[in-house]
């Protein structure tokens, strides 16, 4: 039988419930629950590979190093947590054995960390790196889809926590190579 590791406890057990219940709880309509879902699907990575797409097309050499941090940062880190993580911690989403009203598609895989914010964050992480004056921005664009992903009844709090450390690690160490000077 194969082993699986507990995720670390990043917050208490009853606070992290509790922080669920109180994002979870606020209020849910069609419209709501429409435009969170988009934010939500921000962080799934497209639209962060599409403002990089976009970031590297117009801002010349600097643009051209965010875009490809940016995009790098969030498809790699989606790659390390969906492949890397996940597998290893297997932790169910709170849906799992409880009643919770889940907006959007129930998926198998692991809850524990969000893949949506990690690669969130990298991408906020990486673009701030070579526009220090995006960062209110994009950190607020990155939260916001963790927030989305528990509202939405997809993660508990600490998955969006350990989501955003990694992503934040990621995203440094992306934009950091792409600074070196014979990258591009």
């Amino acid at each position: 039988m194969e082993s699986v590791a507990t995720p670390p406890q990043i917050l208490p057990r009853s606070v992290d419930r509790r922080l669920f219940q109180a994002i979870h709880g606020l209020p849910h309509s069609p419209r709501s629950d429409h435009y969170i879902s988009l934010v939500s699907d921000l962080g799934e990575g497209l639209g962060w590979v599409a403002a990089g797409v976009g970031v590297a097309w117009l801002g010349g050499q600097r643009g051209r190093r965010a875009g490809i941090a940016t995009a790098l940062a969030s498809l790699g880190t989606t790659y390390f947590v969906q492949r890397m993580v996940k597998p290893i911690f297997r932790r169910r989403r709170p849906f799992v054995s409880r009643e919770v009203m889940v907006v959007g598609i129930r998926t198998a895989d692991a809850s524990f960390p969000s893949g949506h914010t990690a690669s969130s964050f990298a991408a906020a992480t990486a673009l701030s790196t070579f526009y220090p004056n995006a960062a209110p921005l994009v950190f607020t664009l990155a939260t916001l889809v963790g927030a989305s992903r528990v509202h939405l009844g997809h993660h508990f709090p600490s998955d969006v926590t350990a989501g955003a450390v990694i992503g934040i690690g990621m995203g440094t160490f992306t934009a950091w190579l792409l600074k070196l000077p014979k990258f591009l």
